[in-house]
């Protein structure tokens, strides 16, 4: 007994130590080095991702500058002094890192900043979107010509802050509504699926692992001290130097990013698999050899059914354009799912409003159900006020929030690192597949229509979806001795400075070089002004002819809804249910992009179960760490910074995140 207390009290004298056991996340200096790194990770971006558009390193998840701040941090710790951050200040500042930055990205804050500008710039005499432009508050948009001009074509006198701040501002209370309402919608769920559901949250791991405490006797974490690790990171490491040699000498091999498939199906009806093709990604395999089996296995059944859907239509001779319609199959089944968690949640969810509304209970849980209530209600009156019509504002929005519950849940219990893992655009189109625009013109006019049209970027883009890292702060939080209250903090400073610092680094860019110009852009503007005039297109034929119903995608959604609640229906009811839902969900929605990854990481994950047993699964999950860590510090992290000083030939080999 004595010998296993002088043991206990080793061990918590090393964990003081090291500070993992004692202290805050939240501090002065953490705070300090968390905003000097958001700055660095904003004009990072801005010259990877703007001006030379080599890398899109915000755009990975976890965003790339967060994980090279914390191995950056980790690598000066035993420095000593003020750099020797303890675990939980580490903790904080990656988490800070990750939302904080996420926001700076092409599907956020980047996808934001031409609709508040497009209309006016881009209008002519055919196209008429300057009466458009009539019906957008002046409190949502600049209105001076000089300012809108400067912003695409470049200016010497910098960003007229004078014009900006009022639309920055009122916009920037939508995003705070937006993000806090699904903050106080994490702190209700999460608990349900951490303690009830044992979700995995597998994404935690990465920083969960690199901080882990000391070994006895050991310099570093225990992470970086394990060969395994180091394997899966080096043969990541000579895969993307391969590629990087191939794009300076054609000669060399390498395997790319991709290969396509497509050229093996030339003859109907096998043609509708011509768009086939192997995506190489070392993180999604990384954490796909994390991921359930259950849930790999099916995602690649079903995304091999979904092309099939597409060979079987041409074999009975039916050539439908986008048939089998993926992203409304995808639309649906994002509904549906987020709607079945409500229900499964239903009377925790009903039992922890009543008390709040009775002034009784826990504290966080009484304050995330007044603050979901305070913030909904928020942006409702927003959108009101911006001359959204109250039925336009629930159903755009409320399609919104589900689809950003469901991209939580695909995070929290498989970790997939794609960003853009939903159904991209659809809140939009969804709606005005099964309705039509004449529903919308009715209720409001054209004021509603150009509103919803310019609030596009927001299902255009996944700024609703950084509710991901909500759940994985709050995980974060509890596995690292890190307050919920404090975490709460941390996620709240993250949006409300990462939007800040966004605006002063991207208008800086926009108005030294001009918006036409940069993300590839010649003279028309690169991806994001692209697609706001792409809105705006929609805008001018809804607000015209009218976009029709589309029955064909109508009927996808339907069918999205209905496979999603069959098969959550049949895994309750039936014993040993070898399909999961989130298959389904992942496989219409990304499984182009995933498959090949995921198959590879299945077939390892057997083989090792296989041959080995559950031991040497475990064995070898440091190693798919590595990959993940190697392909974004050496073709994330290090290439893309190269890239920015290397000129054009650097830029030959882009590796995309997201």
């Amino acid at each position: 007994m004595a010998e296993g207390n002088q043991n206990a009290r080793g061990s918590r004298r090393r964990e003081a130590s090291d500070g993992a056991g004692a202290g805050r996340g939240l501090t002065l200096r953490s705070m300090i080095i968390a905003v000097v790194l958001l700055i660095a990770a904003n004009i990072w971006m801005k010259y990877a991702a703007l001006v030379t558009l080599s890398s899109q390193v915000a755009m990975s998840v976890p965003p790339i500058p967060a994980l090279m701040g914390l191995i950056l941090l980790l690598a000066v710790r035993p420095l000593g002094g003020a750099v020797r951050l303890s675990r939980r200040e580490l903790l904080f500042v990656y988490v800070f890192l990750t939302l904080s930055v996420a926001l700076t990205s092409g599907g956020a804050l980047r996808e934001f900043m031409p609709e508040m500008t497009a209309l006016r710039y881009f209008a002519t005499p055919e196209n008429g979107w300057a009466e458009f432009a009539e019906h957008v508050p002046s409190w949502l948009a600049p209105t001076d010509a000089d300012v809108i001009r400067d912003y695409y074509e470049g200016s010497e006198a910098g960003v007229p802050w004078r014009h900006w701040l009022v639309p920055l501002t009122s916009w920037s209370a939508l995003f705070l509504l937006l993000l806090g309402s699904l903050l106080c919608a994490a702190l209700l769920f999460y608990d349900e699926w951490s303690e009830r559901e044992r979700l995995a949250f597998q994404l935690t791991e990465i920083p969960l692992s690199m901080t882990a405490p000391h070994e006895a006797g050991r310099k570093i974490p225990l992470l970086w001290a394990d060969p395994v690790m180091w394997i899966g990171f080096g043969l990541v490491a000579l895969y993307n130097g391969l590629n990087i040699l191939h794009a300076f000498n054609p000669g060399v091999q390498a395997l790319g990013l991709s290969y396509p498939l497509g050229g093996l199906f030339t003859e109907r009806p096998w043609s509708a698999l011509s768009d086939l093709s192997v995506e190489y990604r070392p993180e999604v395999f990384g954490l796909g050899y994390l991921m359930p089996q259950e849930v790999v296995v099916s995602t690649l059944v079903f995304y091999g059914i979904l092309k099939l859907e597409g060979v079987g239509a041409l074999a009975l001779g039916y050539d439908i354009p986008r048939f089998p319609h993926a992203y409304s199959q995808a639309s649906g089944s994002f509904v549906a799912l987020a709607l079945i968690l409500i229900f499964v949640a239903r009377h925790r969810l009903a039992e922890i409003f009543r008390d709040a509304l009775a002034g009784r209970g826990r504290a966080d849980r009484m304050w995330a159900a007044w603050g979901l209530l305070i913030g909904l209600a928020g942006i409702f009156v927003w959108c009101r006020a911006a001359g959204l019509s109250a039925l336009t504002a629930v159903m755009f929005f409320g399609v919104l929030l589900l689809m950003a519950l469901t991209y939580a849940r695909i995070r929290a219990e498989t970790g997939l690192p794609l960003q853009w893992g939903y159904p991209v655009s659809r809140a939009n189109m969804m709606l005005t597949s099964c309705f039509g625009t004449d529903l919308f013109k009715r209720h409001g006019g054209v004021p509603n229509l150009t509103i919803y049209y310019m609030s596009w970027f927001l299902t255009r883009g996944y700024l609703p979806n950084l509710s991901a890292y909500h759940f994985e702060g709050l995980r974060i939080a509890g596995e690292g001795g890190i307050r919920r209250r404090e975490m709460v903090i941390t996620l709240l400073l993250a949006i409300v400075l990462g939007m800040a610092v966004s605006y002063v680094v991207q208008l800086g860019a926009y108005y030294d070089y001009g918006a036409s110009f940069l993300e590839g852009g010649t003279h028309g503007g690169g991806m994001r002004v692209a697609a706001a005039r792409y809105g705006f297109t929609l805008l001018k034929q809804a607000a015209g002819p009218g976009i029709k119903r589309d029955m064909g995608e109508t009927l996808a959604t339907i069918w999205g809804i209905a496979v999603t609640i069959g098969l959550t229906v049949l895994r309750a009811r039936v014993a040993r249910f070898p399909l999961h839902h989130l298959g389904f969900v992942i496989g219409v929605t990304r499984g182009y992009r995933a498959w090949g990854p995921l198959l590879l990481a299945a077939m390892l994950k057997s083989l090792a179960i296989r041959l080995g047993g559950v031991s040497l699964y475990r064995r070898l999950v440091p190693a798919a760490i590595g990959v993940v860590l190697g392909h974004f510090v050496v073709g994330g992290g290090l290439w893309s910074i190269a890239a920015l000083f290397g000129g054009e030939a650097f830029r030959r080999y882009q590796v995309w995140f997201g």
